[in-house]
């Protein structure tokens, strides 16, 4: 990459030609070294990137970013500062631009896969991740945080599942320096109508699901759909769409010019898994694409997970594999930290998991109530500051498969957490529940409980290690809460 350092005329035609541009206020010929959208993180030579968010207004910290060397601004309004300042109308859009564009625009050196749905993204990344890895270094970025080409996840970058794009355009960048050649992405609802990749495109756009979720945000589901689409804008024009079938939301997918690959295990696709067992240690399928077909024996266990590994496939065959490539790495595939993870094994079964939708919870239960000799034992929350509505649903679904359900903390952030458990209540009419604010004392009597044959779920952190609290980041890493009770209990 060039390391050649653009003008702002060059940063202004970038924009003026996305029809972003109102202004540039002050010379031209200035050079800008980097991005940054954090006045705490600006070097100099920097150019800010503001914009008015949701809770905070960057516009804000524009004086303390030229006081830390910002060289010029963009802004969505010309403020009083002695810098050149870009006024633009979308900031977020024009933040997208820009930091794509002083990284060098990594991602046109990459094979890009999106991914975007209501669960099952960070799993079906992951599994793309190793497939496309049998023929090219890969990497990739989401809610554990960036995997690099060896399958570790690196320290310190978990945060959202689609990063800002100045830190998205800087992995981008530092991955094709170390010669990586495909990278795969969660795509959230979020950052597709924020307009956080408008800086990227993608050789390959997959939709795992739609369930509810985040309607705090969008509004309502229609408005939510709306949001994953745009996934679709942003694909190269030689591009692939993998759509997953079994789902109703998304038949009426416009893929457009773009290649359209349906995968189903349960109706008619262009790449199906038929002739399902599962067990659990796993399932067993087989993969069948246009006239052929490979018997394909996967080490993730559910339903859902079939789902999972037939959105990897399809993102591997557009990449170019050949059917056996993708049903040996389907059958050597890695388990996903956080996703029905065993951690404990004994007379009874202690497992964590992710869940945090009704959907997801449902799908998780299912998978585990008929392998389940004894009681299925439940312990789940809700995150607070999010989508209330979805807080009964939820109970609901783990009251349908449960034999004992257990309420408490998930991230209360800045609610009231009994609150949130009595709006999960509601969705318990006429059913027996145990109530704990404190997590901790919430899995302590879930194991106290527990006796031969049983099942201990504990949904909703997975592989998070912490617990946000207020404003505060605690931390809390259920293996080690869970090793420490049975220690006590005597049963380690």
């Amino acid at each position: 990459m060039s390391d050649i350092h653009p003008s702002l005329k060059v940063v202004g035609e970038v924009l003026r030609s996305a029809g972003l541009l109102v202004e540039l206020n002050g010379p031209e010929d200035v050079a800008v070294s980097g991005a940054s959208q954090d006045s705490r993180a600006v070097r100099a030579g920097d150019l800010f990137l503001a914009w008015k968010g949701v809770t905070h207004d960057s516009h804000d910290f524009v004086h303390s970013a030229v006081a830390a060397g910002a060289v010029a601004a963009v802004v969505e309004r010309a403020l009083p500062v002695d810098v050149p300042q870009l006024v633009v109308t979308d900031g977020r859009r024009a933040a997208a631009l820009v930091a794509d564009l002083l990284a060098g625009r990594p991602a046109e050196r990459l094979f890009m896969v999106g991914i975007t749905g209501t669960n099952g993204k960070t799993t079906t990344a992951l599994l793309v991740r190793h497939l496309l890895s049998t023929r090219v270094r890969a990497a990739a970025i989401g809610t554990l945080g960036l995997t690099g080409p060896d399958g570790a996840v690196r320290p310190d970058t978990e945060a959202l599942t689609t990063p800002g794009p100045v830190q998205l355009s800087g992995w981008l960048k530092q991955l094709v320096e170390e010669d990586v050649g495909a990278v795969v992405m969660e795509a959230s609802s979020h950052a597709l109508e924020q307009r956080r990749l408008d800086g990227v495109r993608f050789d390959v756009a997959i939709f795992t699901n739609l369930t509810q979720d985040h309607l705090d945000y969008h509004g309502d589901l229609a408005t939510y759909r709306g949001a994953k689409l745009l996934l679709v804008g942003r694909l190269k024009e030689s591009g692939g769409v993998v759509v997953n079938g079994d789902d109703p939301a998304w038949s009426s997918i416009d893929a457009g010019r773009h290649t359209l690959v349906v995968f189903s295990s349960a109706a008619a696709g262009d790449l199906r898994a038929s002739d399902v067992e599962l067990d659990a240690s796993g399932s067993t399928f087989t993969l069948e694409w246009k006239g052929e077909s490979r018997r394909v024996r996967f080490p993730l266990p559910a339903g859902y997970n079939v789902e999972n590994a037939l959105a990897a496939a399809g993102a591997g065959l557009l990449f170019g594999l050949t059917l056996d490539e993708v049903a040996h790495g389907l059958e050597n595939a890695p388990r996903v930290k956080g996703r029905l993870e065993v951690v404990h094994e004994d007379s009874f079964t202690v497992l964590i998991d992710f869940a945090h939708t009704p959907d997801a919870l449902r799908g998780a239960l299912a998978a585990v109530r008929p392998l389940t000799r004894g009681r299925l034992i439940v312990v789940f929350g809700a995150g607070g500051d999010r989508d209330r509505t979805k807080r009964g649903p939820m109970a609901v679904a783990v009251a349908e498969l449960a034999d004992v359900v257990i309420l408490t903390s998930d991230n209360p952030r800045t609610e009231d957490p009994e609150r949130i458990l009595d709006d999960l209540a509601v969705g318990l009419s006429g059913v027996a529940f145990h109530r704990f604010v404190d997590r901790r004392d919430a899995i302590r009597h879930a194991l106290e409980m527990a006796a031969t044959g049983d099942t201990v779920v504990l949904a909703g952190k997975g592989h998070e290690t912490y617990q946000v609290i207020g404003h505060e980041k605690r931390p809390f890493d259920e293996r080690t809460v869970v090793r420490d009770c049975l220690a006590r209990l005597g049963a380690a």
